[in-house]
């Protein structure tokens, strides 16, 4: 559980550096792994499993990264299903 909310942090991250940028830059490792408080070894392994998908673009030292369209479809993908999930909820509470 914890992996799947990692990378949803990853690729948050990324869609706002993405979205908040005229031309977006690529994201370093280091300043993911402070983001989400974990480790530079344990961020680049994230990295790379999220690379490996094509959710994500890194170079072949994992240092540096980039959101890719089906990262940004899976986010929203992964963004309604919690939404609906929550509205689903509430409407068994009514």
């Amino acid at each position: 559980m914890r992996l799947q909310v990692l990378k949803h942090q990853v690729l948050k991250l990324l869609a706002e550096n993405a979205t908040n940028n005229e031309s977006p830059q690529v994201m370093d490792t280091d300043t993911i792994a402070r983001a989400l408080e974990i480790s530079v070894n344990e961020a680049r392994q994230l990295l790379r499993a999220l690379h490996a998908s094509g959710v994500i673009i890194s170079n072949l030292e994992g240092q540096y990264s980039l959101i890719t369209q089906e990262g940004i479809q899976w986010l929203d993908q992964m963004s309604f299903t919690a939404n609906s999930g929550r509205l689903h909820l509430q409407q068994h509470q009514l």
